[in-house]
């Protein structure tokens, strides 16, 4: 059903109320209409949210009554929030005509407003040419562009990050695309001097001198050629000062697997409070890691892909932990080529530690017997992570296992619950690991930790 019908029901009219509130100047009920109004686009696009939904402002507003019919018309921050097409299927012709004659329309009445703007057409490459003409329209106020989320078929792609090689959005704060630009159409920071967002399955240019740019996400897509290098992700570091929240996939291939000769000596990101990185095996990172120094880092989270017994160990993880110090509450280590060893060292640099999870490294009762509290130490200073309450220790298929005795698990955590205990602490919670938990449930501290809240889970 076309959803332009769907605001056939009348709105009561008020037309003939005669009270203070009718008698506003233009200018304040604009601004009312402007405060109540809320331009931000949801994450998930709906046809509901379109612009040719007549149960959405400033439709809606015009058709209370001629007053607010006027406000509307003539207050173009209203319509500076364009919406169109629907990513749960493929619309006939007719709503792409309308699609366009609507953003014809809101963009002219619009005016000169800072615009957001949702473009989502999953479609299949056939229905390209009908889309482009909308896409045209929207490319031509590219310097009004102040946020984007972008979803269009790949022969729309060239056309739709146009902007980035034109050097035309000096408005844009944020950039969200679900598309792969070919390599012509990369994203050129130094295009957008205001972006502080930015979510892309890439290529960035990081060039260009020094960004203000706050979050990026660099989407993984295995179907796509993209090429996001190790020397991306080093010119993303020194060039971007003020990051915020990194997420970023790294891929192989040799002249992706190197980084540039002279690094900074120190690579300092004094916001940034959540790194997420990925790499595929063969990628060495550790002359990185060695150089940034994180005095914010609350989160950390370290990936690598099909990892082998030929990759360097990344005792640098731990160096750059040492060096920075952060106050980190969530640290997560996945199939790195890592040594147990290196592992307790990075836990001994992060006592704001809460939770703490392994997948695919070999680890042995060693790592269990770092979390044992020792009840002997009254200060509490030789105890590792003393706010941890969440563990997870898991095997990879065909890659690292954990090896835990009876023994070392049921210590660590009756010494970790009790030393909570005693110490009004904080408790741990929640522990999931390739281990066999019925075997120590029948240990009657463990039966009482288990009743006071404990969760413990297998995970094969």
């Amino acid at each position: 059903m076309d959803h332009t019908s769907e605001g056939k029901t009348e709105v009561p009219s008020s037309e003939n109320l005669s009270t203070p509130i009718f008698s506003l100047a233009p200018e304040l009920w604009c601004s009312i209409f402007s405060h109540c109004v809320s331009n931000d686009q949801p994450k998930d696009a709906r046809s509901r949210d379109s612009i040719r939904c007549l149960f959405r402002a400033p439709l809606l507003l015009g058709r209370v009554c001629s007053r607010w019919r006027d406000v509307s018309i003539s207050s173009p921050e209203l319509w500076s929030s364009i919406a169109v097409g629907d990513d749960r299927g493929r619309p006939p012709d007719a709503d792409l005509a309308k699609d366009l004659e609507a953003t014809k329309h809101w963009i002219s009445r619009s005016g000169s407003q800072p615009l957001s703007i949702r473009i989502r057409y999953d479609l299949h490459s056939k229905y390209g040419a009908m889309i482009q003409p909308i896409l045209e329209c929207l490319v031509s106020q590219s310097f009004r562009w102040q946020r984007v989320d972008l979803m269009v078929p790949p022969e729309c792609e060239e056309m739709a990050f146009a902007p980035f090689r034109n050097q035309d959005l000096p408005q844009l704060v944020e950039f969200s695309s679900n598309s792969n630009p070919s390599s012509p159409g990369k994203v050129i920071l130094s295009s957008a001097p205001r972006l502080q967002v930015l979510s892309c399955m890439g290529p960035v240019d990081f060039s260009g001198g020094v960004h203000g740019i706050k979050r990026i996400n660099m989407v993984y897509d295995h179907t796509r050629n993209c090429t996001t290098s190790l020397g991306d992700l080093s010119s993303c570091f020194t060039h971007c000062p003020l990051l915020e929240d990194v997420s970023i996939f790294t891929y192989t291939g040799e002249w992706r697997t190197k980084l540039p000769h002279e690094l900074p000596s120190v690579i300092e990101l004094p916001h940034l409070t959540r790194l997420h990185l990925s790499f595929l095996s063969g990628i060495d990172p550790c002359r990185l890691f060695d150089r940034l120094y994180l005095p914010a880092l609350v989160s950390l989270n370290v990936h690598m892909w099909s990892s082998n017994a030929s990759d360097p160990e990344w005792r640098q993880v731990q160096s750059m932990l040492a060096h920075s110090r952060p106050p980190l509450q969530t640290l997560d280590f996945s199939s790195l080529p890592m040594s147990e060893r290196t592992m307790i060292g990075c836990l001994s640099c992060v006592p704001t530690l809460t939770s703490f999870h392994v997948y695919g490294i070999n680890l042995t009762d060693s790592i269990l017997g770092s979390l044992t509290v020792d009840e002997a130490d009254t200060n509490a200073s030789k105890n590792l992570c003393p706010l941890l309450e969440r563990i997870e220790f898991e095997d990879a298929f065909g890659g690292g296992k954990c090896h835990f005795s009876e023994h070392a698990m049921t210590r660590m955590i009756i010494s970790r619950r009790k030393f909570a205990k005693n110490t009004a602490g904080k408790a741990l919670k929640w522990i999931k690991a390739s281990f066999q938990f019925d075997r120590i449930r029948s240990n009657p501290d463990i039966a009482e930790c288990l009743n006071n809240g404990l969760r413990l889970v297998y995970c094969t």
